[in-house]
């Protein structure tokens, strides 16, 4: 409020629209009482200090100036701070009253927040200029138009008469929309007003008079194509799944996604969240149909060039729990980059560490669930980490925020929306997220029970899909005009919806079963496929040969055990203390009147080697069974790896 007070009392003074932006932007963020006295504090810093003719900012001007924003800089983000800029541009451009006194608090303002002057320059340009040409040659503006005129960089086709502007900051990663024209467009369910700067945020869909909507997924796709070389097509045509035991897993799955992407699985409890995990990546072969990833059959020739492009992070922690957080990582990357020395993995180690804010624990013991050396988001990052740290161009994760608080299941989204933006296709299946969770995801995939598909697309539009299916009033609205916030309950609750008697209770009996759930999405879905790219998909793995795998595995093994001191205690007493009872039982003395020993005349020596055979060989087997049985999610994992059998047995 100090600055928007400041900016209004140069030159003129403020306008009456001048008060309603500023009565307006208060009513976006707060309720009417809070508005009330938020807009009261404003007039009061305007009317403070007036003087009659003002030509140039005062000094006392400037020097509260940059009071106010070193304070803000030290409670805003980055983020927040672009969009304080931005509805500082804003504000003097309400009425074009846009004097270089103006511009001058504002241009003090930015460079206290530390933005890039390019980013300045290309809000500016954003928000004030009204010439087309300038705004579609700006490499940070994207335009959404009916025709590319100008031959912008950045373009999305749609059937509109005035263009849409989208900006980008790269250094905060955020985007904002601008439009002029009179068509009625949607923003999550809300009027857009020509002239007024639209936070385009996580999840959010643009709607418009005809044609498709345009999504956040589809405007950063585009800024971000040039830094994705690695093109990926990956489609499911009609996969359904069956049991062992006859049961069906999962009715006809149809959906096509490519490369920059975060997808969200949801569903209730046995509806085949996890089945279709396992399907589309590979541990289960489907029953029918095909997962082409660019156009190579996934199940059936996994071989020819998919070898490591295949990420999994189960729902179970796959962690080596008696070595460090250091050794699990450092172990997993020795056996995937066989070109790199040991001063390289360790250095990678390190810094992936430090990206996952790992680096103060990377020698702490790993622990068990009951035994905790560390937290359980910590082994949550970690397990990511065994996968990040070799970039598969497809990871799946099996409910990765499980147990966290929120702030760390905030965080571990984090990291893997950044993944996405780094050009790799996540799919992640999440229980209950909340608001801030459901709209980083680019695109959602619910089920219902019995295995059924009941959506996929916009997460926003999730929302509007099956409140219109409801037939409720405010069925265009995805989510709250006021805070901004989605209830993915909601649904659930749509779904899950049962029929009520005739005395208002609730019956088991639901409103609408899965096959009509699934066949409303079906005669209501967007038909669209993405082009086979003509590239192979880049390895990124380098296996090192199997006498090295070997010597990885072995000496892994040795730490794992050397700082286990239960196993090492029972397995060094356990072997003697056997021989002892075994040499005990048979003992035999010929000549029972002597009372006197003599080893060759023991009749029982061989049954004792033969015991001792029998006993060393069925001690070893045993050990070595429960080492593998142990073992059997981190092999699961390192699957993927195409890691040598052969190397794990021997050592």
């Amino acid at each position: 409020m100090q600055l928007f007070a400041i900016i209004a009392k140069q030159d003129d003074g403020i306008s009456d629209a001048e008060k309603a932006f500023i009565f307006n932007f208060l009513k976006q963020q707060l309720n009417q009482e809070t508005v009330n006295e938020y807009f009261s504090l404003f007039e009061e810093y305007l009317n403070s200090g007036k003087e009659k003719k003002k030509k140039l900012t005062s000094v006392r001007d400037s020097v509260k100036t940059l009071g106010i924003a070193k304070k803000i800089n030290k409670t805003l983000t980055q983020r927040q701070k672009v969009i304080v800029l931005i509805r500082l541009f804003e504000f003097i451009n309400t009425e074009k009253r846009i004097s270089s006194q103006r511009l001058a608090i504002i241009n003090t303002v930015a460079e206290v927040f530390n933005i890039p002057v390019l980013e300045i320059n290309s809000i500016r340009q954003f928000v004030l200029t009204d010439n087309e040409s300038d705004i579609q040659n700006n490499e940070n503006i994207l335009l959404i138009a009916s025709e590319n005129k100008k031959n912008a960089k950045y373009y999305i086709y749609a059937e509109i008469e005035q263009p849409v502007y989208c900006l980008r900051i790269p250094s905060v990663e955020t985007y904002f929309l601008r439009y002029n024209g009179l068509e009625e467009f949607y923003l999550n369910g809300l009027p857009v007003h020509p002239g007024i700067i639209f936070l385009f945020a996580n999840g959010s869909s643009l709607k418009l008079t005809r044609g498709q909507p345009i999504f956040y997924s589809d405007v950063v796709a585009q800024f971000l194509e040039e830094k994705n070389p690695q093109k990926i097509i990956y489609e499911v045509r009609d996969v359904t799944y069956k049991f062992p035991l006859g049961g069906i897993g999962l009715h006809p799955i149809n959906f096509s996604e490519k490369q920059g992407k975060l997808v969200g699985i949801m569903g209730a409890s046995g509806s085949g969240k996890t089945t279709l995990l396992n399907v589309l990546s590979g541990n289960y072969h489907p029953t029918q149909g095909q997962v082409l990833i660019n156009g190579i059959d996934f199940h059936k020739e996994k071989e020819k060039a998919l070898k490591g492009i295949i990420g999994l992070v189960p729902q179970d922690d796959l962690l080596i729990e008696e070595l460090t957080v250091f050794q699990n990582l450092y172990f997993n990357a020795k056996l995937c980059f066989k070109e790199k020395n040991d001063t390289e993995i360790r250095n990678l180690v390190d810094k992936q560490l430090e990206d996952l804010n790992l680096s103060e624990i990377k020698h702490l013991k790993v622990g068990t669930p009951f035994n905790k050396f560390i937290s359980g988001g910590q082994r949550k990052r970690l397990n990511i980490a065994l996968e990040l740290i070799r970039e598969p161009a497809i990871l799946f994760l099996d409910e990765p925020t499980s147990g966290l608080s929120s702030r760390d299941s905030e965080n571990v989204m984090i990291l893997l929306r950044q993944l996405s933006l780094r050009g790799k296709l996540v799919f992640v299946v999440i229980h209950q997220p909340s608001s801030d969770i459901y709209k980083m995801f680019d695109n959602i995939l619910i089920m219902d029970e019995g295995g059924y598909m009941v959506y996929y697309g916009n997460p926003i539009e999730a929302v509007v899909h099956f409140k219109t299916a409801d037939k409720q009033i405010n069925n265009r609205v995805g989510e709250c005009p006021i805070c901004g916030n989605v209830n993915p309950e909601l649904l659930f609750n749509i779904i899950d919806a049962k029929i009520v008697d005739e005395y208002g209770n609730y019956t088991k009996e639901r409103k609408i079963q899965p096959q009509e759930w699934a066949a409303y999405f079906n005669s209501n879905k967007k038909q669209f496929k993405y082009k086979k790219p003509k590239e192979k998909i880049k390895k990124t793995l380098n296996l090192p040969s199997w006498f090295t795998q070997l010597k990885i595995f072995f000496l892994r093994d040795f730490l794992s055990k050397l700082s286990n001191k239960q196993y090492m205690i029972l397995n060094l007493v356990e072997a003697p203390l056997l021989a002892f009872i075994l040499s005990v039982t048979i003992y035999y003395i010929a000549d029972p009147e002597t009372s006197h020993y003599v080893f060759r005349e023991n009749e029982n020596i061989p049954i004792y080697i033969f015991m001792s055979i029998i006993v060393s060989l069925f001690l070893g087997m045993t050990i070595s069974a429960d080492e593998i049985f142990k073992d059997r999610k981190i092999l699961l994992r390192e699957k993927f790896l195409n890691l040598s059998w052969s190397g794990y047995l021997v050592s």
